[in-house]
Protein backbone atom coordinates (compact mmCIF):
# COMPACT_ATOMS: atom_id res chain seq x y z
CA UNK A 1 0.00 0.00 0.00
CA UNK A 2 1.31 3.38 -0.91
CA UNK A 3 1.48 6.16 1.09
CA UNK A 4 3.14 9.05 -0.45
CA UNK A 5 0.22 11.24 -0.95
CA UNK A 6 -1.39 10.71 2.48
CA UNK A 7 -2.65 14.16 3.35
CA UNK A 8 -1.32 15.34 6.93
CA UNK A 9 -2.89 18.58 8.77
CA UNK A 10 0.59 20.09 7.97
CA UNK A 11 0.91 19.20 4.48
CA UNK A 12 -3.16 20.92 4.36
CA UNK A 13 -1.91 24.01 6.17
CA UNK A 14 1.34 25.31 3.94
CA UNK A 15 -1.10 23.67 0.30
CA UNK A 16 -3.81 26.17 1.27
CA UNK A 17 -1.57 29.13 2.31
CA UNK A 18 0.18 28.61 -0.99
CA UNK A 19 -3.36 28.42 -2.50
CA UNK A 20 -4.78 31.64 -1.10
CA UNK A 21 -1.32 33.18 -2.39
CA UNK A 22 -1.65 32.07 -5.32
CA UNK A 23 -5.37 33.45 -5.82
CA UNK A 24 -3.92 36.60 -5.69
CA UNK A 25 -2.61 37.02 -8.87
CA UNK A 26 -5.01 34.74 -10.92
CA UNK A 27 -7.15 36.86 -13.02
CA UNK A 28 -11.27 36.18 -13.65
CA UNK A 29 -11.79 34.86 -10.17
CA UNK A 30 -14.04 36.91 -7.34
CA UNK A 31 -12.21 39.03 -5.02
CA UNK A 32 -13.43 36.66 -2.37
CA UNK A 33 -11.86 33.84 -3.19
CA UNK A 34 -8.80 34.97 -1.60
CA UNK A 35 -10.61 35.19 1.86
CA UNK A 36 -12.25 31.92 1.01
CA UNK A 37 -8.88 30.43 0.80
CA UNK A 38 -7.47 32.54 3.63
CA UNK A 39 -10.50 31.24 6.01
CA UNK A 40 -9.75 27.48 5.06
CA UNK A 41 -6.19 28.04 5.90
CA UNK A 42 -7.24 30.15 9.08
CA UNK A 43 -9.38 26.41 9.98
CA UNK A 44 -6.64 24.18 9.07
CA UNK A 45 -3.70 25.95 10.85
CA UNK A 46 -5.79 25.97 13.91
CA UNK A 47 -5.92 22.54 13.90
CA UNK A 48 -2.14 21.98 12.43
CA UNK A 49 -1.10 23.98 15.31
CA UNK A 50 -3.47 22.42 18.33
CA UNK A 51 -0.72 20.58 20.19
CA UNK A 52 1.72 22.57 19.70
CA UNK A 53 -0.79 25.10 21.78
CA UNK A 54 -2.03 22.92 24.58
CA UNK A 55 -5.51 22.76 22.58
CA UNK A 56 -7.88 19.79 23.66
CA UNK A 57 -9.22 18.52 20.12
CA UNK A 58 -12.44 16.54 19.10
CA UNK A 59 -12.70 15.32 16.28
CA UNK A 60 -16.67 15.17 15.28
CA UNK A 61 -19.77 14.96 13.16
CA UNK A 62 -22.44 16.79 11.91
CA UNK A 63 -25.35 18.77 13.96
CA UNK A 64 -22.61 19.82 16.37
CA UNK A 65 -22.59 23.03 18.89
CA UNK A 66 -19.55 24.42 17.72
CA UNK A 67 -20.75 27.39 19.76
CA UNK A 68 -19.39 25.30 22.79
CA UNK A 69 -16.37 23.93 21.66
CA UNK A 70 -15.46 28.11 20.55
CA UNK A 71 -15.99 28.90 24.08
CA UNK A 72 -14.12 26.17 26.15
CA UNK A 73 -11.34 27.03 23.67
CA UNK A 74 -11.79 23.27 22.47
CA UNK A 75 -10.39 22.39 19.05
CA UNK A 76 -12.78 20.40 16.48
CA UNK A 77 -11.69 18.79 13.14
CA UNK A 78 -14.64 18.12 10.98
CA UNK A 79 -14.49 14.16 9.99
CA UNK A 80 -16.40 14.77 6.47
CA UNK A 81 -14.33 18.58 6.14
CA UNK A 82 -10.71 16.65 6.45
CA UNK A 83 -11.48 14.55 2.99
CA UNK A 84 -13.47 17.11 1.03
CA UNK A 85 -10.21 19.27 1.56
CA UNK A 86 -7.96 16.50 0.75
CA UNK A 87 -8.99 16.25 -2.47
CA UNK A 88 -8.97 20.09 -2.90
CA UNK A 89 -5.48 19.54 -2.21
CA UNK A 90 -4.02 16.03 -3.52
CA UNK A 91 -7.22 14.17 -5.38
CA UNK A 92 -5.40 10.74 -4.98
CA UNK A 93 -4.72 11.15 -0.59
CA UNK A 94 -8.50 9.62 -0.07
CA UNK A 95 -8.25 6.55 -2.31
CA UNK A 96 -5.08 5.37 -0.46
CA UNK A 97 -6.46 6.57 3.08
CA UNK A 98 -9.45 3.92 1.72
CA UNK A 99 -6.92 1.11 0.99
CA UNK A 100 -5.39 1.33 4.44
CA UNK A 101 -8.44 1.16 5.75
CA UNK A 102 -9.61 -1.95 4.39
CA UNK A 103 -7.00 -3.60 5.19
CA UNK A 104 -7.65 -3.39 9.01
CA UNK A 105 -11.10 -5.24 8.48
CA UNK A 106 -13.22 -1.78 7.83
CA UNK A 107 -15.63 -2.60 5.02
CA UNK A 108 -15.78 -1.10 2.04
CA UNK A 109 -19.96 0.10 2.77
CA UNK A 110 -18.58 1.91 5.57
CA UNK A 111 -19.12 5.56 4.40
CA UNK A 112 -16.15 6.99 3.18
CA UNK A 113 -15.91 10.03 5.46
CA UNK A 114 -15.12 7.59 7.66
CA UNK A 115 -12.76 4.90 6.18
CA UNK A 116 -10.76 7.92 5.15
CA UNK A 117 -10.24 8.92 8.88
CA UNK A 118 -9.87 5.23 9.85
CA UNK A 119 -6.79 4.82 7.05
CA UNK A 120 -5.08 8.14 8.02
CA UNK A 121 -5.77 7.43 11.89
CA UNK A 122 -4.06 4.05 11.43
CA UNK A 123 -0.61 5.99 9.78
CA UNK A 124 -0.52 8.30 12.24
CA UNK A 125 -1.59 11.29 9.70
CA UNK A 126 -4.97 12.39 11.43
CA UNK A 127 -5.10 15.43 13.49
CA UNK A 128 -4.41 14.07 17.20
CA UNK A 129 -7.36 13.43 18.73
CA UNK A 130 -8.31 13.74 22.58
CA UNK A 131 -12.50 12.86 21.93
CA UNK A 132 -14.94 11.70 19.42
CA UNK A 133 -17.96 13.87 19.45
CA UNK A 134 -21.17 13.00 17.49
CA UNK A 135 -24.98 13.30 17.35
CA UNK A 136 -27.73 10.33 16.74
CA UNK A 137 -28.93 9.83 13.19
CA UNK A 138 -29.66 7.50 10.27
CA UNK A 139 -26.20 7.71 8.90
CA UNK A 140 -22.64 5.75 10.12
CA UNK A 141 -21.80 8.57 12.48
CA UNK A 142 -22.46 6.39 15.35
CA UNK A 143 -21.40 2.95 14.40
CA UNK A 144 -17.91 4.61 12.98
CA UNK A 145 -17.13 6.79 15.47
CA UNK A 146 -17.89 4.15 17.95
CA UNK A 147 -15.86 1.66 16.68
CA UNK A 148 -13.08 3.86 15.72
CA UNK A 149 -12.97 5.07 19.25
CA UNK A 150 -12.42 1.64 20.35
CA UNK A 151 -9.78 0.93 17.70
CA UNK A 152 -8.03 3.45 18.50
CA UNK A 153 -8.57 4.24 22.41
CA UNK A 154 -10.02 7.39 21.90
CA UNK A 155 -12.87 8.26 24.54
CA UNK A 156 -16.50 8.89 22.50
CA UNK A 157 -19.41 11.26 23.77
CA UNK A 158 -22.77 10.91 21.35
CA UNK A 159 -25.75 13.02 21.84
CA UNK A 160 -28.80 11.53 21.66
CA UNK A 161 -30.89 13.36 18.65
CA UNK A 162 -34.70 13.02 18.28
CA UNK A 163 -36.08 11.98 15.51
CA UNK A 164 -39.11 14.19 15.66
CA UNK A 165 -37.60 17.43 16.23
CA UNK A 166 -39.48 20.32 17.33
CA UNK A 167 -42.38 19.40 20.30
CA UNK A 168 -41.18 20.37 22.91
CA UNK A 169 -40.58 17.40 24.81
CA UNK A 170 -37.58 16.60 22.17
CA UNK A 171 -36.44 20.24 22.25
CA UNK A 172 -36.12 19.93 25.69
CA UNK A 173 -34.32 16.28 25.69
CA UNK A 174 -32.20 17.89 23.04
CA UNK A 175 -31.18 21.21 25.10
CA UNK A 176 -30.39 18.15 27.61
CA UNK A 177 -28.33 16.42 25.88
CA UNK A 178 -26.29 20.03 24.91
CA UNK A 179 -25.52 20.57 28.70
CA UNK A 180 -24.31 16.96 29.17
CA UNK A 181 -22.01 17.75 26.53
CA UNK A 182 -20.88 20.15 27.98
CA UNK A 183 -20.47 18.93 31.56
CA UNK A 184 -18.22 15.69 29.10
CA UNK A 185 -15.97 18.24 27.91
CA UNK A 186 -15.14 20.35 31.41
CA UNK A 187 -14.48 17.06 32.79
CA UNK A 188 -12.27 16.10 30.33
CA UNK A 189 -10.49 19.52 29.79
CA UNK A 190 -10.53 20.29 34.01
CA UNK A 191 -12.16 23.80 32.72
CA UNK A 192 -15.34 24.88 33.08
CA UNK A 193 -17.81 26.51 30.50
CA UNK A 194 -17.75 30.18 30.83
CA UNK A 195 -21.37 31.74 29.73
CA UNK A 196 -20.16 35.16 29.17
CA UNK A 197 -18.15 33.91 26.37
CA UNK A 198 -20.97 31.27 25.13
CA UNK A 199 -22.83 34.20 25.11
CA UNK A 200 -21.13 36.01 22.58
CA UNK A 201 -19.87 32.89 20.31
CA UNK A 202 -24.08 32.36 20.57
CA UNK A 203 -23.90 36.39 18.99
CA UNK A 204 -21.48 36.01 16.33
CA UNK A 205 -22.70 33.03 15.37
CA UNK A 206 -26.42 34.32 15.23
CA UNK A 207 -24.68 36.96 12.68
CA UNK A 208 -22.81 34.14 10.37
CA UNK A 209 -26.93 32.71 10.15
CA UNK A 210 -28.45 36.73 9.13
CA UNK A 211 -25.32 37.14 6.54
CA UNK A 212 -26.53 33.72 5.06
CA UNK A 213 -30.09 34.81 4.70
CA UNK A 214 -29.07 37.33 2.80
CA UNK A 215 -26.71 36.03 0.83
CA UNK A 216 -29.08 33.37 -0.04
CA UNK A 217 -31.10 36.41 -1.45
CA UNK A 218 -28.85 37.55 -3.35
CA UNK A 219 -28.31 34.39 -5.36
CA UNK A 220 -31.53 33.61 -6.08
CA UNK A 221 -30.68 37.04 -8.54
CA UNK A 222 -31.27 36.41 -12.07
CA UNK A 223 -28.26 36.16 -13.26
CA UNK A 224 -26.99 34.53 -9.84
CA UNK A 225 -23.57 36.66 -8.99
CA UNK A 226 -22.23 34.00 -7.40
CA UNK A 227 -19.28 31.89 -9.02
CA UNK A 228 -18.34 28.83 -8.52
CA UNK A 229 -15.16 29.24 -7.06
CA UNK A 230 -16.90 31.37 -3.95
CA UNK A 231 -19.69 28.81 -3.91
CA UNK A 232 -18.85 26.78 -0.73
CA UNK A 233 -17.86 29.54 0.95
CA UNK A 234 -21.15 29.81 2.84
CA UNK A 235 -20.55 26.38 3.81
CA UNK A 236 -17.26 27.01 5.33
CA UNK A 237 -18.41 29.50 7.53
CA UNK A 238 -21.30 27.56 8.84
CA UNK A 239 -20.18 24.28 8.93
CA UNK A 240 -16.63 24.75 10.58
CA UNK A 241 -16.19 28.45 11.75
CA UNK A 242 -19.46 28.76 13.96
CA UNK A 243 -18.80 31.54 16.55
CA UNK A 244 -15.74 32.87 15.09
CA UNK A 245 -15.31 36.84 14.07
CA UNK A 246 -13.24 35.24 10.69
CA UNK A 247 -16.32 33.86 9.62
CA UNK A 248 -18.56 37.15 10.02
CA UNK A 249 -15.38 39.20 8.57
CA UNK A 250 -15.37 36.74 5.85
CA UNK A 251 -19.16 36.75 4.56
CA UNK A 252 -19.56 40.59 5.00
CA UNK A 253 -16.94 40.81 2.51
CA UNK A 254 -18.77 38.47 0.50
CA UNK A 255 -22.11 39.91 0.85
CA UNK A 256 -20.53 43.45 -0.35
CA UNK A 257 -19.14 42.00 -3.14
CA UNK A 258 -22.36 39.98 -4.89
CA UNK A 259 -24.29 43.70 -3.95
CA UNK A 260 -21.58 44.87 -6.37
CA UNK A 261 -21.93 42.65 -8.90
CA UNK A 262 -25.74 42.75 -9.12
CA UNK A 263 -25.48 46.95 -8.84
CA UNK A 264 -23.07 46.32 -12.37
CA UNK A 265 -24.65 43.73 -13.85
CA UNK A 266 -22.10 41.42 -13.70
CA UNK A 267 -23.53 37.46 -13.60
CA UNK A 268 -21.62 34.04 -12.73
CA UNK A 269 -21.22 33.59 -16.74
CA UNK A 270 -22.14 35.17 -19.57
CA UNK A 271 -24.86 34.20 -20.94
CA UNK A 272 -26.40 32.38 -17.95
CA UNK A 273 -28.08 29.07 -19.74
CA UNK A 274 -29.22 26.91 -16.75
CA UNK A 275 -29.74 27.26 -12.77
CA UNK A 276 -28.92 23.84 -11.11
CA UNK A 277 -29.61 22.95 -7.59
CA UNK A 278 -28.04 20.36 -5.71
CA UNK A 279 -30.38 18.05 -4.08
CA UNK A 280 -27.81 16.80 -1.38
CA UNK A 281 -24.05 17.62 -1.79
CA UNK A 282 -21.71 19.41 -4.28
CA UNK A 283 -19.35 17.71 -6.37
CA UNK A 284 -16.81 17.24 -3.18
CA UNK A 285 -15.50 13.73 -5.18
CA UNK A 286 -14.22 16.26 -8.01
CA UNK A 287 -14.11 20.17 -7.06
CA UNK A 288 -13.34 21.12 -10.45
CA UNK A 289 -16.95 19.92 -12.15
CA UNK A 290 -18.96 23.02 -11.02
CA UNK A 291 -16.43 25.34 -12.59
CA UNK A 292 -16.34 22.68 -15.52
CA UNK A 293 -20.09 23.34 -15.92
CA UNK A 294 -19.82 26.96 -15.33
CA UNK A 295 -17.86 27.21 -18.39
CA UNK A 296 -18.85 24.57 -20.67
CA UNK A 297 -22.67 24.47 -20.75
CA UNK A 298 -23.29 27.96 -18.92
CA UNK A 299 -24.59 26.22 -16.03
CA UNK A 300 -24.70 28.10 -12.62
CA UNK A 301 -24.86 26.28 -9.11
CA UNK A 302 -27.66 28.47 -7.44
CA UNK A 303 -27.87 26.68 -4.29
CA UNK A 304 -27.52 23.05 -2.02
CA UNK A 305 -29.10 21.97 0.63
CA UNK A 306 -26.18 21.75 3.53
CA UNK A 307 -25.29 25.63 3.28
CA UNK A 308 -29.06 26.44 3.58
CA UNK A 309 -31.61 27.68 6.34
CA UNK A 310 -35.06 26.55 6.64
CA UNK A 311 -37.45 29.60 6.81
CA UNK A 312 -36.24 32.90 8.64
CA UNK A 313 -33.89 30.55 11.15
CA UNK A 314 -34.16 32.69 14.00
CA UNK A 315 -33.41 30.48 16.59
CA UNK A 316 -32.13 33.04 19.03
CA UNK A 317 -34.91 32.66 21.44
CA UNK A 318 -33.54 34.07 24.47
CA UNK A 319 -30.17 36.09 24.62
CA UNK A 320 -29.51 34.95 28.49
CA UNK A 321 -30.38 31.13 27.28
CA UNK A 322 -27.70 30.41 24.84
CA UNK A 323 -27.70 26.17 25.66
CA UNK A 324 -31.11 26.90 24.44
CA UNK A 325 -30.72 28.98 21.54
CA UNK A 326 -28.07 26.46 20.43
CA UNK A 327 -30.42 23.57 20.95
CA UNK A 328 -32.53 25.22 18.04
CA UNK A 329 -29.91 26.34 15.79
CA UNK A 330 -28.51 22.40 15.39
CA UNK A 331 -32.14 21.07 14.46
CA UNK A 332 -32.45 24.13 12.31
CA UNK A 333 -28.83 24.10 10.63
CA UNK A 334 -28.69 23.57 7.20
CA UNK A 335 -28.51 20.17 5.88
CA UNK A 336 -30.60 19.10 9.01
CA UNK A 337 -33.08 18.36 6.82
CA UNK A 338 -31.62 15.06 5.44
CA UNK A 339 -32.24 13.43 9.25
CA UNK A 340 -35.59 13.94 9.72
CA UNK A 341 -38.92 12.50 7.84
CA UNK A 342 -38.54 12.12 4.60
CA UNK A 343 -41.35 15.07 3.51
CA UNK A 344 -39.15 17.37 5.13
CA UNK A 345 -36.22 16.89 2.67
CA UNK A 346 -38.35 16.64 -0.09
CA UNK A 347 -40.14 19.67 0.81
CA UNK A 348 -37.10 21.83 1.70
CA UNK A 349 -35.78 21.18 -2.27
CA UNK A 350 -39.19 22.10 -3.40
CA UNK A 351 -38.97 25.05 -1.93
CA UNK A 352 -35.26 25.74 -2.90
CA UNK A 353 -36.31 24.93 -7.01
CA UNK A 354 -38.73 27.78 -6.33
CA UNK A 355 -36.86 29.99 -4.90
CA UNK A 356 -33.82 29.98 -7.33
CA UNK A 357 -35.73 29.04 -10.33
CA UNK A 358 -33.85 26.46 -10.90
CA UNK A 359 -34.14 24.59 -14.14
CA UNK A 360 -32.53 21.55 -13.05
CA UNK A 361 -31.22 19.31 -10.08
CA UNK A 362 -28.56 17.31 -9.36
CA UNK A 363 -28.74 14.46 -7.02
CA UNK A 364 -25.11 12.91 -6.03
CA UNK A 365 -26.36 9.51 -4.92
CA UNK A 366 -22.98 8.42 -2.53
CA UNK A 367 -22.67 4.58 -2.50
CA UNK A 368 -21.98 4.86 0.87
CA UNK A 369 -24.92 6.98 2.78
CA UNK A 370 -28.03 4.56 3.12
CA UNK A 371 -30.24 6.83 3.73
CA UNK A 372 -29.99 9.50 1.08
CA UNK A 373 -29.77 6.46 -1.35
CA UNK A 374 -33.38 6.01 -0.28
CA UNK A 375 -34.82 9.40 -0.26
CA UNK A 376 -33.21 10.71 -3.41
CA UNK A 377 -36.26 9.26 -5.34
CA UNK A 378 -38.95 10.56 -3.58
CA UNK A 379 -36.91 14.23 -3.83
CA UNK A 380 -36.16 13.62 -7.65
CA UNK A 381 -40.51 13.45 -7.63
CA UNK A 382 -41.63 15.68 -5.80
CA UNK A 383 -39.35 18.36 -8.00
CA UNK A 384 -40.94 17.32 -10.72
CA UNK A 385 -44.68 16.66 -9.79
CA UNK A 386 -44.61 20.20 -8.34
CA UNK A 387 -42.53 22.01 -10.11
CA UNK A 388 -41.39 19.70 -13.54
CA UNK A 389 -37.37 20.59 -12.56
CA UNK A 390 -35.52 17.29 -13.74
CA UNK A 391 -32.80 15.56 -11.48
CA UNK A 392 -30.19 14.37 -13.27
CA UNK A 393 -28.52 11.15 -10.82
CA UNK A 394 -25.20 10.37 -10.53
CA UNK A 395 -24.13 7.15 -9.09
CA UNK A 396 -20.60 8.46 -6.85
CA UNK A 397 -18.45 8.25 -3.68
CA UNK A 398 -18.92 11.52 -2.13
CA UNK A 399 -14.88 11.97 -1.98
CA UNK A 400 -13.54 9.15 -3.96
CA UNK A 401 -12.64 10.55 -7.31
CA UNK A 402 -11.78 7.18 -8.76
CA UNK A 403 -15.05 5.51 -8.15
CA UNK A 404 -16.53 7.67 -11.17
CA UNK A 405 -15.41 8.50 -14.11
CA UNK A 406 -15.39 12.62 -14.77
CA UNK A 407 -15.54 11.12 -19.09
CA UNK A 408 -18.93 9.27 -17.50
CA UNK A 409 -20.05 12.44 -15.77
CA UNK A 410 -19.63 14.69 -18.58
CA UNK A 411 -21.31 12.27 -21.21
CA UNK A 412 -24.63 12.62 -18.80
CA UNK A 413 -24.05 16.15 -18.19
CA UNK A 414 -23.86 16.65 -21.81
CA UNK A 415 -27.38 15.14 -22.09
CA UNK A 416 -29.11 16.05 -19.11
CA UNK A 417 -28.63 19.79 -20.16
CA UNK A 418 -29.89 18.71 -23.69
CA UNK A 419 -32.76 17.21 -22.39
CA UNK A 420 -33.49 20.56 -20.28
CA UNK A 421 -33.03 23.24 -22.95
CA UNK A 422 -35.59 21.13 -25.35
CA UNK A 423 -38.25 20.77 -22.72
CA UNK A 424 -41.36 22.55 -22.35
CA UNK A 425 -40.82 23.71 -18.99
CA UNK A 426 -37.63 25.23 -19.52
CA UNK A 427 -38.91 26.90 -22.86
CA UNK A 428 -41.39 28.46 -20.95
CA UNK A 429 -39.66 29.37 -17.79
CA UNK A 430 -36.81 31.69 -20.22
CA UNK A 431 -39.63 33.23 -21.48
CA UNK A 432 -41.29 34.83 -18.45
CA UNK A 433 -37.48 35.80 -17.31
Amino acid sequence: MSMDNLITPEGLAKSLKMAAEGMKNKPGLMKSTVGYMELLNTYVERIATAKDRGKFVVTHGTQQPLEIYEAMDVVGVFNEFWGVISDVVDVKSVPEALSISLSTGTPNEVCSFFRNMDGLMHVGKWPKTDAFIYATSSCDNVKAFHTLGRRYGIPDFGMERPYHPFTPRAMEHWRDQHKQLIAFLEEKTGKKLDYDRLKETVRLSYRLTELALEIDDLNAHVPTPMSAECFGGVLLALRLMCGTQEAVDFLESLKAELEERIANGVGAVTPERFRVIWSAFTPFWDTGLQGFMQQKYGAVSVTEVLQRWRGKANWVLDPDDPIGNLAYRTQLAPGNCQYSPSPDWAGQVVEQARKFKADGAIFNNNWGCKQAAGLGPLVRDELMRQCNVPTLTLNVDVIDATFTSRAEVEAQLDGFFEMIESSKAYQERRAQA
